[in-house]
């Protein structure tokens, strides 16, 4: 990063915590921690902005949840000095989550934030936060009519902040580790729109992307449909895969175990499919 790139990132920054601070009005504010690079950044602006006394973060848990995002989030918060509230939602009991239509998302967030508003120990004057930034385009990303219209503030879009910011941000504040994880949504968008969502199938894609991680995957999303299992790898992870044998023979014997009868790998690497 040149000098001029770095002056306008460090000035991005400037006006994220002036919003931060404007947004906040005196009140204490409620970060939606979810573990990822986004809000993992917000919640380190807006402890800078107003101190770490002002902030409380959430975090939600669910059979929708990835593992180890729990503990990440727990391991920032320490870090941050920042209360940290872990919350259990009920999106899985919602029929219209469980349908996985094209407004799953919409549902979802709606459940997640109103789950929060009803929280003990949080303000009901409270701001709260939610990490959506700029590239995250609303016409894709139905949750984000249920931010508005229940009043979540997102500070990161509001100072025109990307995604490659954020990880800059987060490297040039020392916290590497997350600057350069992947993205990991839910457990859910692993099932096609239209095919209703099961604990059961949670539970198995769980398991099976537990398996990819433990054989030293890095990017990759398992894919469901009914019994089939279609695994998607980025460049590096295809070339491991496509060159061992015995890897593929134990990830097709694991994911066997538990429940699914066909594996497959696609041939579009992660972000094609």
């Amino acid at each position: 990063m040149n000098h001029s790139q770095f002056s306008n990132l460090k000035g991005k920054e400037k006006e994220l915590q002036e919003i931060i601070r404007r947004l906040a009005n005196d009140r204490s504010v409620v970060v939606a921690c979810s573990g990822g690079v986004d809000s993992s950044l917000l919640l380190l602006e807006t402890v800078d902005a107003l101190s770490s006394e002002r902030v409380i973060g959430v975090t939600v848990h669910s059979p929708t949840s990835v593992p180890d995002q729990l503990q990440e989030t727990q391991d920032l918060a320490h870090a941050l000095d920042v209360r940290l509230i872990v919350a259990r939602t009920e999106e899985c009991d919602a029929p219209e989550f469980m349908a996985n239509g094209p407004e799953r998302c919409y549902h979802c967030k709606k459940i997640r934030y109103q789950a929060i508003k009803r929280l003990p120990g949080i303000d009901p004057d409270s701001v709260i936060f939610d990490g959506t930034n700029v590239d995250d385009d609303p016409s894709d990303r139905p949750g984000f009519a249920a931010l508005m219209e229940l009043g979540i503030h997102t500070p990161l879009r509001d100072a025109n902040m990307n995604k490659e910011d954020i990880r800059a941000l987060l490297k040039s504040a020392g916290f590497h580790k997350i600057a350069t994880k992947a993205s990991q949504p839910c457990l859910a968008t692993r099932i096609p729109h239209g095919v209703p969502i099961t604990l059961e199938t949670l539970d198995r894609i769980r398991a099976g992307e537990m398996v990819l991680k433990r054989l030293g995957f890095g990017l990759f999303r398992l894919r469901t449909h009914g019994d089939w299992a279609r695994i998607v790898l980025d460049a590096e992870g295809f070339e491991k895969i496509s060159s061992d044998h015995p890897t593929r023979k134990t990830i097709s014997d694991e994911l066997k175990k538990i429940g699914y009868q066909i594996v497959t790998l696609d041939l579009d690497e992660y972000g094609a499919a």
